[in-house]
């Protein structure tokens, strides 16, 4: 196999997990707390997007920042506890999704970077 080939694999233990928020500036710093607590192993965010939905029985139109990061099954519930207590919705939508296919390295990587956490609310105590 060559060097620009990835090695596919199935996994079970890697998970997708996104939310919307209404700046990216809230957005932002969550993505770096999840990060830099080894919670997940990368955060994007992507935006302004446009949001139309029903709250309390009223048609609603809004832009929003979507935050997608990238962690392990095992880290979920710590991910989802992080960003529930730093959203500023009353019912934020999170979802996540297993990832079935990855390319070997990619695994590995989430798996490494998000290996033993650190406590975030100590900024940059573990990373170099």
């Amino acid at each position: 196999m060559d060097s620009l080939s990835a090695k596919w694999i199935q996994v079970e233990n890697l998970v997708e997990i996104s939310t919307k928020f209404p700046d990216d500036i809230i957005a932002d710093d969550v993505a770096e707390v999840l990060v830099e607590g080894r919670l997940v192993a990368c955060a994007q965010v992507s935006g302004p997007i446009q949001s139309t939905y029903l709250w309390k029985g009223k048609y609603e139109q809004s832009s929003e920042y979507k935050l997608s990061v990238k962690t392990t099954l095992e880290r979920m519930p710590s991910v989802v506890d992080r960003i529930r207590s730093r959203h500023p919705y009353e019912v934020p939508e999170i979802t996540a999704r297993r990832f079935e296919w990855v390319s070997e390295d990619y695994a590995r990587w989430i798996i490494e970077a998000t290996s033993n956490p650190i406590d975030s609310t100590e900024p940059n105590s573990q990373l170099g």
